[in-house]
C-alpha cells in the first residue's frame, strides 16, 4: 500500500498561502532548508533557471530550527516534541535544559540558578528517562535523573521528547523519554568548521571576593567527509567558565509555641512568630570542558558504522557566607515592642526588637568534580530487504565532592536589633548590634551544636553497559515494516557520603579569627543596614581544628550500592492502511525482565558498629503499545496512543540499609526499623494519549493534546511487614515474631495523572509578505493528579506543576535576529538537595523566567559566516521562592509563609560564531 503523500519525507503544504515542496531538509538542521515561495499574482514569463532562482529562498537561524523541529513532530508515528540546532554547534538556547524546557508540557527546575533537571507533563524528573544517541545515560546525581547542565549545548545537535512510547527505544519513562542526539558527519553536504566565543557577566557582580562575576565560553566544531563520502568525521569541543552569584534568605519555621506550653517572651499569646532565619551570599564558579567525536563509515555495500564518543568534566567551586540564628524560646530569644499583622487569618509577628540570640556566622566551602564518559558503536547492515543492527555502548559517571563549613560568632548572646519580617515576597531585614566582620569575631560554636564545623565527602559512581541487537524489514502491505530485537543493560551505582566533624584544638576553646586568614568582608546589606560577615580561607583554617568522625549510626543511609540487570525483548510492526482515512502507526510489545540487588549497611546498636547487609528481587513486565495517526485532511493529523509504561524507582530508595533497629518494650515486643527497600518495584501505569495537529506551513501549526495515566502501584513512604530474621537485637526483649515493621519507600495504592496541552507556532508570512521573518511560538499545559506523597492529602505529588506556559516571539530578516522568550511554571513541591546532600521537600513558588537575545549575521562580504549575539537570561531577575506552612496554632492549616527567597541576578552573554 502506498503511504499517504503527507507522510513522505518532503511534504506539500496546502494552506492559505501556496508553498512549494521543501527542496532539501537535512536531519537535525544540518543544512538550511530551501523554501519555495509562491507568487501572489501572475508574473512576466521568465526562463526556468530565473524562475527557480526567484522562487527559492534559504531559511536559516531560529526559523530553520523551528522548521526542522516541526517536521520531526509531524513525521513521527508517536506523539513527540523536538528541538533542533540552528546550525552546527548552535542550539536556540544557552543550555540544553533551557531549550528542552520551552517545549509544550515540559518544565525546568532551577538548581543554583541554572536549569538543571527536566519535568515532563508535570511529573518530577524521576518519572522520565534521558538517552544520548538512543542509549540510557548515567547520572552524577544520587538517583537516575540526568543533570542537563553536564551536557554542553554546543555539542548537542537535536533532542526528541517521546510523550508516547516507541517499542524500539532502549529505555523509556512513565512521563516520557528525552533522546539527545549529537551530529552525524555524513548528513552534511561538505566539510564545515565553526568556532565560537562569548563573554559572560552576572548582574550581582562578585558577592565573595575570591570568585569573579565574569566568565567566558569557547567552542569549536569541525566536520569533514571523504571525497567519495564513504566516511566522515566530526569533532567538537566546548569550554564553560561561568559564575553564579546568589543572594540568599531563608525563614526556618513558623509557629505559636504557646500552644506547646512554651510561650515566646514578648509576643502575644495568640500570635505566630518566626523561629529562626539565615541570610547569606554565595559565589560559585562552574568550569566545564566537553568533548565529542564521531566517526562514520558508509562504504556503499550496505554497511553503515558509527562510532561516537562523549566526555565532559564539570568542576564547581562555591564560597558561601551565611549568618543564621535560632529565634525560638528554647534558644533564649525574646521580643520587645512586637507588632503583628493578620495574614490569611493568622496573627503573625512582623516587627519588633529581638534580643538574647546566639547567631552563627557560617563559612562554607564546597568543591565538586564530575566526570562523564560515554562511547557507543552502532552498526547497520542491509541484506536484501532486511536491516540488521548491532549497538554496543558504555557510559560512566564519577562525582567527588567536599562540603565543608566552619562556625564563628560572638562569645555572648547578641541583639538582632529592629527586625522586620516579610510575610509575602521579599526578604526579612535585621539590624544586629554585633559586627560579624569586626575584631571580636571568634571561631567558636555560638548555638551549641556540639561541634565547631563539619565536612561531608559525597562520592558517586554510576556505570551502564548495554547491548542492542535488532532485525527489521519493510513491506509493501498494510503491515509496512517489522522490527524485532533484544536490549540488555547492566547498571551499577555506588554512593558513599562520609562525614567528619571539626573541633577546635585546646578542648574547643574559642579562637579569634587569625588576621593572616582574613579577606575582604562579605556584604550582606541586602538584608539589613550595616550587615557584613567575616571572610576567611576555609582550607587554610582547617589546621586550627582536630578531626573527629561523625556519628556512625547514620552510615546506613549514606553508604550503599545498587545493581541492575535488565533484559528486554521487543517487537514492532509498522502499520499503513485505509479505513476511509489514511492511517499509519506502530504496534509494539516489550517483554522486560529486571533483576536488582543492593549492598548496604545496618546499624548494630549493641556493638555500636555497622554490619553489611544485602537484598534484592526480580520481576517481569509486559509492555504493549500502539501509536496510530489518521490523516483527517491534507494538513490535519489525529493521533492516538495506548500503552503500559513504567518508571524504575529512585536508586537511593532501593538501597539495602537499616537504622533504628529495635524491639518494642511493650507486649507483644515487635521488631521495627527505618531503611531502604531493595525489593522496591517500579511505578507502573496504563497511559492513553490523544492529539490533533493542523499544519499551515513548515513553520506554522496548532495542536491540542490530552493524556491520562492510571498509576497502579505508586511509590511512597509507608510502614510494611519485614522479616528481621538474623538482625541484631539491641534490647533485652524477645520479639513475638521475626516479622516486624519497616518504615521505608514501598509500592502502594495508585491514582491518576492527567492533563491537556495546547501548542502552536505562527509564521507572520502566512498573514502578509510584509510580516515575513516575524513569528510566535507558544504552549499551555494543565496537569492534575489524584495522588499525594506519603499518601497524605496535605503533600502534593512531587514535581507536579498544574500550569506551565511557554511563549516565544522572534524576528529574523536581512541578517538581523531577535527573540524574546517566557517560561512560566506554577507552584510545585519537589525534593531538593539540602546543604549536606540530604533530600528535603520544598514547596517552590510559581515563577516566570524571561530571556532575550538579539544578533546579526553577516550574509555577504568579507565577514560572511560571522554571527554576533547578545543574550540576557533571567531578564527580570526573578527570584527562586519557596513556601513553608505554619507548624501549629494556625486558624488555616493550609496557609503558607515565605521560606526561601534567593536572587541569582541576570546573566549577560556577548559573543559570536564564525562558520567557514
Amino acid at each position: 500500500m502506498t503511504r499517504h503523500p503527507l507522510r513522505a519525507e518532503e511534504r506539500a503544504f496546502t494552506p492559505r498561502l501556496r508553498l512549494n515542496p521543501v527542496v532539501a531538509v537535512c536531519a537535525g538542521l544540518l543544512s538550511a532548508p530551501l523554501l519555495a515561495l509562491a507568487q501572489a499574482a501572475p508574473a512576466p514569463a521568465a526562463s526556468a533557471a530565473e524562475a527557480q532562482k526567484l522562487d527559492t529562498v534559504t531559511v536559516s537561524g531560529f526559523r530553520a530550527s523551528l522548521e526542522s523541529s516541526i517536521s520531526t513532530k509531524r513525521n513521527a508515528d508517536a506523539i513527540v516534541e523536538a528541538i533542533s540546532a540552528e546550525d552546527i554547534g548552535k542550539l536556540p538556547d544557552v543550555s540544553i535544559a533551557d531549550a528542552i524546557s520551552r517545549l509544550p508540557g515540559l518544565t525546568a527546575q532551577r538548581v543554583a540558578g541554572r536549569s538543571s533537571v527536566i519535568s515532563i507533563r508535570g511529573m518530577a524528573p524521576r518519572y522520565g528517562v534521558t538517552l544520548l544517541n538512543g542509549r540510557e545515560i548515567v547520572s552524577t546525581g544520587d538517583n537516575r535523573s540526568v543533570e542537563y547542565d553536564q551536557f554542553p549545548s554546543e555539542l548537542i545537535n537535536a533532542a526528541t521528547v517521546y510523550k508516547t512510547p516507541d517499542a524500539s527505544l532502549s529505555a523509556q519513562g512513565l512521563s516520557g523519554t528525552v533522546n539527545m542526539k549529537t551530529l552525524r558527519p555524513l548528513d552534511f553536504a561538505a566539510p564545515q568548521a565553526v568556532v565560537g566565543a562569548r563573554i559572560e557577566r552576572n548582574s550581582n557582580g562578585s558577592l565573595n571576593p575570591e570568585i569573579s562575576g565574569n566568565g567566558n565560553r569557547l567552542s569549536a566544531s569541525w566536520v569533514t567527509q571523504s571525497a567519495d563520502r564513504s566516511w566522515g568525521a566530526a569533532v567538537g569541543f566546548a569550554h564553560l567558565d561561568s559564575p553564579n552569584q546568589e543572594k540568599h534568605y531563608k525563614s526556618w519555621w513558623w509557629a505559636n509555641t504557646n500552644d506547646w506550653g512554651s510561650p515566646l517572651p514578648g509576643t502575644p499569646t495568640d500570635s505566630v512568630a518566626l523561629q529562626g532565619f539565615e541570610l547569606g551570599a554565595a559565589s560559585s564558579r562552574q568550569k566545564r570542558d566537553g568533548l565529542m567525536a564521531v566517526l562514520e563509515y558508509k562504504p556503499g555495500n550496505g554497511l553503515h558504522s558509527t562510532l561516537d564518543l562523549y566526555y565532559s568534566r564539570f568542576d564547581q567551586t562555591e564560597a558561601r557566607r551565611t549568618v543564621m540564628s535560632d529565634m525560638s524560646v528554647w534558644s533564649g530569644a525574646s521580643w520587645s515592642n512586637a507588632q503583628t499583622t493578620v495574614v490569611n487569618g493568622d496573627k503573625i509577628v512582623t516587627s519588633g526588637i529581638v534580643n538574647g540570640t546566639k547567631p552563627v556566622a557560617l563559612t562554607t566551602f564546597n568543591k565538586r568534580q564530575d566526570d562523564i564518559r560515554a562511547i557507543g558503536w552502532n552498526n547497520e547492515l542491509k541484506l536484501a530487504d532486511w536491516k540488521l543492527v548491532g549497538d554496543l555502548s558504555w557510559s560512566k559517571a564519577k562525582r567527588d565532592e567536599q562540603n565543608a563549613e566552619l562556625a564563628a560568632g560572638a562569645n555572648a548572646p547578641v541583639s538582632l536589633g529592629q527586625v522586620n519580617i516579610a510575610t509575602g515576597d521579599g526578604r526579612s531585614t535585621f539590624a544586629p548590634a554585633f559586627d560579624f566582620a569586626g575584631p571580636n569575631v571568634y571561631l567558636t560554636d555560638p548555638p551549641g551544636w556540639g561541634r565547631d564545623g563539619r565536612s561531608q565527602f559525597p562520592k558517586v559512581r554510576d556505570e551502564i553497559k548495554a547491548l542492542k541487537l535488532s532485525a527489521g524489514r519493510t513491506f509493501d502491505s498494510w503491515v509496512s515494516s517489522v522490527e524485532t530485537g533484544v536490549d540488555y543493560s547492566e547498571r551499577d551505582k555506588h554512593m558513599n557520603r562520609t562525614e567528619v566533624y571539626y573541633n577546635l584544638k585546646n578542648n574547643r576553646a574559642p579562637v579569634l579569627v587569625p588576621t593572616s586568614l582574613l579577606r575582604t568582608p562579605t556584604d550582606l546589606t541586602f538584608a539589613g543596614s550595616n550587615i557584613r560577615m567575616v571572610n576567611f580561607d576555609v582550607p587554610s583554617a582547617l589546621g586550627l581544628y582536630d578531626v573527629a568522625p561523625a556519628a556512625s549510626n547514620e552510615a546506613p543511609g549514606r553508604i550503599w550500592s545498587v545493581h541492575e540487570k535488565v533484559t528486554a525483548l521487543y517487537g514492532k510492526l509498522g502499520l499503513e492502511f485505509d479505513w476511509g482515512l489514511p492511517i499509519h502507526g506502530t504496534l509494539g510489545l516489550r517483554l522486560v525482565h529486571a533483576k536488582q540487588w543492593s549492598n548496604g549497611l545496618l546499624w548494630n546498636d549493641t556493638a555500636k558498629a555497622t554490619e553489611p547487609t544485602t537484598g534484592g528481587t526480580s520481576y517481569t513486565d509486559v509492555l504493549p503499545s500502539i501509536n496510530l495517526a489518521a490523516d483527517l485532511a491534507p494538513d490535519t493529523i489525529l493521533r492516538f496512543g495506548l500503552a503500559k509504561v513504567l518508571a524504575r524507582p529512585n536508586m537511593e530508595d532501593m538501597r539495602a540499609g537499616f537504622s533504628g533497629i529495635g524491639v518494642s518494650t511493650t507486649e507483644p515486643h515487635l521488631w521495627s526499623a527505618n531503611g531502604g527497600n531493595a525489593k522496591l518495584e517500579p511505578w507502573r501505569a496504563d497511559a492513553v494519549d490523544l492529539s490533533i495537529e493542523h499544519y499551515f506551513s513548515k513553520r506554522s501549526y496548532v495542536a491540542a493534546a490530552a493524556f491520562h495515566k492510571h498509576i497502579k502501584n505508586f511509590v511512597y513512604g509507608r510502614a510494611i511487614d519485614f522479616d528481621f530474621t538474623g538482625f541484631p537485637n539491641p534490647t533485652p526483649y524477645t520479639p513475638y515474631s521475626n516479622i516486624g515493621t519497616l518504615n521505608t519507600q514501598a509500592n502502594g495504592s495508585g491514582g491518576m495523572i492527567a492533563g491537556t496541552e495546547l501548542s502552536g507556532s505562527l509564521d507572520g508570512g502566512l498573514i502578509s509578505p510584509a510580516l515575513d521573518g516575524i513569528g510566535v511560538a507558544l504552549s499551555y499545559s494543565n496537569t492534575r493528579s489524584s495522588m499525594h506523597e506519603e499518601n497524605n492529602p496535605a503533600k502534593p505529588l512531587d514535581g507536579l506543576s498544574g500550569i506551565a506556559t511557554n511563549f516565544t516571539v522572534y524576528y529574523e530578516r536581512h541578517g538581523i535576529s531577535a527573540r524574546l522568550g517566557s517560561r512560566h511554571r506554577s507552584a510545585f513541591v519537589t525534593t531538593v538537595r539540602g546543604t549536606f546532600g540530604e533530600n528535603v521537600p520544598s514547596m517552590i513558588a510559581a515563577e516566570t523566567i524571561l530571556d532575550a537575545q538579539i544578533g546579526y549575521a553577516f550574509e555577504t562580504g568579507a565577514f560572511k559566516g560571522l554571527s554576533l549575539t547578545l543574550q540576557v537570561n533571567n531578564l527580570r531577575d526573578r527570584p527562586y521562592r519557596t513556601r513553608v506552612g505554619i507548624s501549629t496554632g494556625s486558624s488555616d492549616p493550609n496557609a503558607t509563609l515565605p521560606e526561601r527567597y534567593t536572587s541569582y541576578g541576570r546573566q549577560f552573554l556577548l559573543g559570536g560564531t564564525y562558520k567557514f
